[in-house]
Order: C-alpha cells, then sequence, then structure tokens
C-alpha cells in the first residue's frame, strides 16, 4: 500500500483550509497543485456555486463533479474500490479509471484538457452521507493524484458539497508541555469529534491518529459562551473565560496566558451547543512556548 508522504497531504490541505472559509456554500471545490505538475500547473484556485456552475453526480460507488467558470474547466472521477463502496476513510493506491487493475480504486482530475495518462492517487473520504438510494447527499472527500510515478508533483482537490467543516488544527512550539512541538491536523477520514455542554461550559473532543486531544470552555462568570476574544489563564482578570486544552497523558496543569477567540457558535432552543469554530493560544505554566489550533465543529 502506498502511502504518500504527510509533506504532500499537508500542502494539499494548506490552500483548502484558505479558501474554506465559504462554509455557506452548498457545493466547493478547490485545487492546489505543486510545480511541475502537469493538470494543475502549479495553481490554487477555488470554485463556488456562487460563483461557477458545479454539478455532482455521485453514489455509494462513484463520484463524478463537473466544475466551468468562464473558459475553466475541470472533470473528477472518483470511483471506490471494485466491488466496494466508498464509506469514511482513507483510499490508497488508486489508479487511472482506463488502465486500473485488480481491486485498485481510481482518480481521475483533468483541467482544461489537461489529463495524466496514468495515476497515482489517494482518496480521503473525511464525510459522507447517502439516502435510501445510496446517492450522495453530503461529502467532504480529499484527493491527491501524481501523473505517470508515485513521486511526481502532486496536484490535491477538496470537495465539500452539502457539509460544514469538521476538524481539529494543532501548532505546537517544541517545549510546549502539551503539544510537544507537534503540528498536525484532523479530519473525519482519520478521527472522531464530539462536542457537548451548554453555553456556560462545553467540552470539545478529538481522536484519531494515535492521539487523543480534549478542550474545557467555561463562560464569564454569569455570562454565555459567544462569539469574541477571551483573555485566559493567570494574567486574564477575575471572573474571566477559562479554556484549556490539554491530552490525558500530557496535561497542562496551570495555564498562565493565552487567547481564545470564538468566531462562531450555535445552541439549540434547549441551549445544547451543537456547533463551534474556535481558535486559540495557550501558555502552560509560565512556558514562553505556546500550543495554538483551530477548533472547527459543524461551522
Amino acid at each position: 500500500m502506498t502511502k504518500f508522504h504527510p509533506t504532500c497531504f499537508a500542502a494539499a490541505l494548506a490552500f483548502a483550509s484558505v479558501v474554506a472559509a465559504p462554509a455557506q456554500a452548498a457545493t466547493l471545490f478547490s485545487t492546489t497543485s505543486q510545480p511541475g505538475d502537469p493538470v494543475g500547473l502549479g495553481q490554487s484556485a477555488v470554485y463556488t456555486d456562487a460563483d461557477a456552475s458545479l454539478t455532482l453526480d455521485a453514489d455509494a460507488r462513484s463520484i463524478r463533479l463537473m466544475v466551468s467558470r468562464d473558459d475553466d474547466s475541470w472533470y473528477v472521477s472518483l470511483g471506490a474500490p471494485r466491488d466496494r463502496k466508498f464509506e469514511v476513510g482513507r483510499y490508497y493506491d488508486a489508479e487511472n479509471p482506463t488502465r486500473r487493475t485488480g481491486r485498485a480504486p481510481y482518480v481521475y482530475l483533468a483541467n482544461n484538457g489537461r489529463r495524466c495518462d496514468d495515476a497515482w492517487g489517494e482518496i480521503h473520504i473525511q464525510q459522507l452521507e447517502l439516502d435510501a438510494d445510496e446517492r450522495v447527499v453530503a461529502l467532504e472527500a480529499t484527493v491527491l493524484q501524481h501523473c505517470n510515478s508515485a513521486d511526481a508533483p502532486v496536484l490535491a482537490a477538496v470537495i465539500r458539497h452539502n457539509v460544514a467543516p469538521l476538524s481539529l488544527k494543532i501548532d505546537s512550539d517544541p517545549g510546549d508541555v502539551v503539544g510537544e512541538g507537534l503540528q498536525k491536523s484532523y479530519y473525519g477520514d482519520t478521527s472522531v469529534f464530539e462536542l457537548w455542554g451548554g453555553g456556560q461550559s462545553a467540552m470539545f473532543n478529538a481522536h484519531g491518529q494515535r492521539d487523543y486531544w480534549r478542550a474545557s470552555l467555561f463562560a464569564p462568570y454569569g455570562q454565555t459562551l459567544q462569539v469574541g476574544t477571551y483573555a485566559i489563564g493567570d494574567t486574564a482578570p477575575a471572573g474571566s473565560a477559562v479554556f484549556v486544552f490539554e491530552r490525558p497523558n500530557r496535561p497542562c496543569m496551570r495555564v498562565s496566558s493565552g487567547t481564545l477567540r470564538i468566531e462562531a457558535v450555535e445552541y439549540d432552543p434547549d441551549g445544547v451547543i451543537t456547533a463551534l469554530h474556535a481558535q486559540f493560544e495557550q501558555h502552560c505554566d509560565g512556558a514562553a512556548e505556546a500550543l495554538r489550533g483551530t477548533i472547527r465543529y459543524r461551522l
């Protein structure tokens, strides 16, 4: 099983993370290409149903997307391994559909007539919902394609259809007691996310890729968690918000300083938290080193 180097996947998602802002778009397609890729030509772009024509035809076994904007067009065709159906997860060793062998999945990304004669690829299904007829009604997928050899420059594409972001990004300084210098991202193809609580306090868990993370959020005294920036830790005024981000085996014994910025939050009619988009910077035990992160749960 061929797994492409993590830096390729990071490069693939870096641009997608930037362009993920129009989360309200029903369908979004973004691409980023390394220099030397003959299809994407080293460029990046994002298309939404607000500024382009996107036609998705997808079921449990195959995904096809046609994108056009002005004189620019893309055709995407993805297939599950032979005799299997797509599920949330990762599919390696994808081949060109016209040259597929054995039980391999297939991947085909073409732009304005430029295409691969042969392909080495991956398909990461991060969110997937099917109807009773096994037609796709919601999808988040990241696709990697290398033309003509496994170590060729990568073309990456992200497809989002009727889904909101669901992810965790960690950026820890070397010497940070919790993150220990880790820089890592977690999505639905590898990880499970949980959010519960209400306006005064909430908990967020993410676990996958051999890691387990936990965030505890408490609103300022007498308030509820709302959009805004909150000082946290010993340096924050009395009665401020409380935020702790840690792992069970690497706790933060004392948050000495930092910030919590809630970009968006939603509650149901009973006051139960249902969605959260937050960014944070946390310093533990008086250390200068920081742990930074971004939580996206259905927002």
